[in-house]
């Protein structure tokens, strides 16, 4: 039990927590309050030795505030960051965060075609 302790210490030490912060907006630039923003480890290349993909166990889920921002604290990696809103047609992108630096994603979602086909209407309210 004391070596897989003082191995996770090792692991949390030598993989600083580093950001990634974004804002989700629509197609106009209004800011979309209430997006989930998922945020997936991509193991690739960790099983090779790149040791700046250290990357997440379990997928995390972040939403936006009132200001359409967003912001997780995660270690290094290949990340996979999936975008949501009512209404809108999701987004998806792979994100590098690389030691030290803060990552910045703002995604820009589009009202989906089957809502405009059902409703009538271009936006959602």
């Amino acid at each position: 039990m004391n070596c897989a302790l003082l191995a996770f210490v090792s692991l949390a030490l030598a993989s600083p927590m580093t950001q990634l912060k974004g804002v989700v907006t629509d197609s106009n630039g209004a800011v979309i309050r209430g997006a989930h923003i998922l945020v997936q480890w991509d193991p690739s290349g960790s099983g090779v030795g790149l040791r700046s993909n250290v990357g997440i166990k379990q997928a995390l889920m972040v939403e936006t505030d009132a200001r359409g921002e967003f912001e997780a604290d995660l270690p290094p990696g290949f990340y996979d960051v999936f975008v949501s809103a009512s209404a809108f047609s999701p987004e998806c992108r792979k994100v590098r965060i690389k030691p030290g630096e803060t990552a910045t994603y703002n995604p820009r979602l589009k009202v989906d075609a089957l809502v405009i086909n059902e409703t009538g209407d271009s936006f959602p309210r």
